[in-house]
């Protein structure tokens, strides 16, 4: 019985040596590189992204295809769904136990591409940057959900932009938007250069918005930490923020100013827009 026992635990220690050497995202398999490229037609409404822990880049190219690449464990996958370009990466559950290999993913777009692109990614890094101020990437919507990590935008402009965090840091560098929310449960939050609406909730940290021209409503909902939000001299707008255990300051001069027990509203020139924060438990600094 011994002897039975002792072969049958055999048989499953090389079964499973042979999977994980014929597995190319196991811990002992090579590193993998991958060009796999799909072209970019008039029916295409959409490129989404699928990325499990890793660190991305996308970068806009002048070819007229989304071209994707990986270098470390992983499976990566490029299909076409319809109206949709889906780039997946993939990895076992065993690839979890590796912490020295990590995954870089670079997926290449056509930069003037102007639909749809949506972004979900476990824990890791995201960086996406159009060229310059002057030339930005364009997009209807951008949406992008991530568990915990690092985002990094900069020189973007999309009608709709939805970023969900769980928790990690946001830096995002001139971005122009029609309709802004952003979520995140725990982490930093830098807007530099940001120009239009804005609804952004943050349970715990820091959130700081630097804003060139206000043209739209803005929502800052804090349930601890800081809140930091700099406007420009002429802004017009009507300020109504909220403490429950904490303070409101403005450095602007508001008409109409009413202060109770740390909330503080009032109005800067016209009024002509919304602004709206509040902080259950930590500071709110307008200046």
């Amino acid at each position: 019985m011994k002897n039975m026992f002792a072969v049958v635990i055999t048989l499953l220690a090389l079964g499973t040596i042979y999977v994980i050497f014929n597995d190319n995202t196991s811990l002992f398999a090579t590193e993998s590189q991958s060009g796999d490229r799909m072209k970019v037609t008039d029916h295409i409404n959409s490129i989404d992204l699928q990325i499990d822990s890793s660190s991305t880049t996308i970068m806009p190219t002048e070819q007229n295809e989304v071209k994707a690449e990986l270098d470390g464990k992983g499976t990566l996958r490029l299909l076409k769904k319809g109206d949709t370009i889906e780039v997946t990466v993939s990895r076992k559950w065993y690839e979890w136990i590796s912490f020295t290999h990590k995954s870089n993913v670079t997926v290449y777009i056509p930069k003037d591409y102007h639909n749809n692109m949506c972004i979900d990614m476990g824990a890791g890094n995201l960086d996406f940057s159009g060229e310059s101020k002057s030339i930005k990437i364009k997009l209807d919507e951008l949406v992008i959900d991530m568990s915990s990590g690092n985002v990094e935008l900069q020189n973007i402009d999309a009608n709709v932009f939805r970023h969900d965090g769980s928790s990690g840091r946001l830096m995002i560098d001139t971005l122009s938007t029609r309709d802004g929310k952003i979520d995140i449960s725990s982490g930093n939050v830098k807007l530099s250069h940001y120009e239009g609406p804005l609804n952004g909730e943050l349970s715990s940290g820091r959130l700081e918005v630097g804003i060139d021209t206000l043209n739209g409503d803005i929502v800052l909902d804090l349930s601890s930490g800081k809140v930091e939000l700099d406007l420009p001299d002429d802004a017009d707008f009507t300020l109504n923020g909220e403490t429950s255990s904490g303070s409101v300051s403005s450095d602007f001069s508001l008409k109409n100013q009413k202060m109770d027990s740390g909330d503080l509203s009032g109005v800067h020139g016209s009024g002509k827009y919304n602004i709206d924060v509040s902080v259950s438990s930590g500071s709110v600094r307008i200046y």
